[in-house]
């Protein structure tokens, strides 16, 4: 039977990295006209990935989610042929049924295989302008978690005069601009699990007046130098970005909240919507309310919002590591 190769990332133009070291995808095997394993590597070591105080064992599921992205844009290109320049717009995004035991850190980088189904073609007038992939993120043939991911993509020209209606309805000027700040006061990074403080992406907590107190918002620490999140220079706040804004106010808020005793916690699910654009030169707020928690998991709802409107929205789960729980 074929096999997914692994010896080799893609090339990063096919996943829109500049840096090869951020390419987690290693190539691509079709098993029918809806079913492709992709192969995936997970490094033992990364300055974002594997930047964790208190859960060493474990690796961060948020590398799958960054897998499975990669993966759509990829096939964007390879399966759907769309022409290098297209742009590509992540629409939703979800990890499910993770599996800490199969996530353990291993001797050796870990290889993945992301059995991914096409669950549906989204057409326009000049052909397929998207599609919804689910996955299942396979080691040793254990199923380690699931994901559903929907992208849609379009024309460089329409993608400018989207961006331009949209910085014209801000008053702000048509271009954005990209400049490395991120020098705004953000929460202590042992509040949120993280060693390097660069790897911080939020301001420290508030407490929304007049709430119950089981919310806390937290503004967005935009940081355009960073070398994962901006791995290359765009117009606007990246998907990445705010699944780790969520993330980590997520874990501040249910450690505030008394919904889990410490920073120490995995992400074991998601559920994510984008719904607009984040501007790079105007203020975002993200806010957190926790729903649920027995002590070792906590479930909180999410939502970032710019100018009033908002912008993405989600749901996580947070769970103790094992070596921590009893």
């Amino acid at each position: 039977m074929d096999t997914v190769e692994f010896s080799r990332t893609v090339p990063r133009e096919l996943v829109h990295r500049v840096s090869l070291t951020e390419v987690f995808v290693t190539g691509v095997l079709a098993r029918d006209e809806d079913t492709l394993d992709v192969g995936m590597q997970i490094p033992r070591s990364h300055a974002f990935y594997r930047d964790t105080a208190g859960c060493h064992q474990v690796y961060d599921p948020m590398v799958l989610v960054e897998a499975a992205r990669q993966t759509l844009i990829m096939l964007g290109h390879q399966l759907f042929e769309m022409p290098f320049g297209t742009k590509f717009i992540l629409r939703d995004i979800a990890l499910r049924d993770t599996d800490l035991a199969a996530l353990m850190v291993r001797g050796v980088p870990t290889e993945v295989v992301l059995r991914c189904r096409i669950l549906r073609r989204f057409h326009g007038r000049e052909g397929v302008s998207g599609a919804r992939l689910c996955y299942s993120a396979l080691i040793d043939d254990r199923e380690a978690a699931t994901l559903e991911c929907n992208m849609s993509w379009v024309s460089a020209t329409r993608w400018q005069a989207m961006r331009e209606e949209r910085r014209a309805t801000l008053g702000l000027p048509l271009h954005a601009p990209f400049e490395a700040h991120g020098s705004e006061r953000r929460i202590p990074k042992d509040l949120v699990d993280r060693k390097d403080p660069a790897n911080v992406v939020i301001a420290p907590l508030q407490r929304p007046p007049g709430g119950d107190g089981t919310g806390r918002t937290a503004r967005l620490v935009v940081d355009t130098g960073h070398p994962v999140l901006f791995d290359h220079p765009l117009d606007h706040v990246p998907g990445m970005l705010t699944l780790e804004a969520f993330r980590q106010l997520s874990i501040a808020t249910a450690v505030d909240t008394g919904m889990l005793p410490s920073a120490s916690a995995v992400l074991t699910g998601l559920s994510a919507r984008f719904t607009g654009f984040g501007e790079l030169d105007l203020p975002i707020i993200c806010e957190s309310v926790r729903t649920a928690g027995d002590g070792a998991n906590a479930v909180l709802r999410c939502a970032m919002k710019q100018d009033g409107r908002t912008i993405a929205d989600g749901e996580l789960r947070l769970t103790a590591p094992p070596r921590t729980r009893s």
